[in-house]
């Protein structure tokens, strides 16, 4: 299991101790993958508004991390752009509600690990 996994698994397990049911949203998520081109705009756009309503624990989005393991597991390079980007402006969104700095440089982490991930990827395709 790779540290992505691993932390949505965690994730999750927190999310359900405090009584949020995590898993439609990973079916959202995962729904995403099978859709065509043409329909990922308006897909990724349901997606985001369930995620909003997704409550958070620790320092982390879970829409982002689910974003971004299906990057991860992606094998269409288009694709994989696509969901790093998705979970990329979440994330961001995400640490820009921090109300102090060291909370603000922890949610950070992810914003800058899925900056990384999209960056090897253009420089892969180029």
């Amino acid at each position: 299991m790779n540290d992505i996994q691993s932390s949505l698994t965690d994730y999750q397990d927190a999310l359900r101790k405090i009584g949020a049911e995590p898993a439609p949203l990973a079916e959202q998520a995962e729904a995403l993958a099978g859709q065509p081109d043409s329909s990922l705009d308006a897909a990724f756009q349901s997606f985001h508004a369930a995620a909003d309503r997704q409550p958070s624990v620790w320092d982390s989005d879970y829409g982002a991390l689910l974003l971004e393991a299906l990057g991860d597991q992606s094998r269409d390079p288009r694709h994989k752009a696509r969901f790093y980007e998705q979970a990329g402006q979440r994330a961001a969104i995400f640490a820009s509600y921090a109300t102090s700095g060291g909370e603000g440089l922890a949610r950070s982490i992810d914003v800058q690990r899925i900056e990384s991930k999209l960056k090897n990827l253009i420089e892969k395709q180029a």
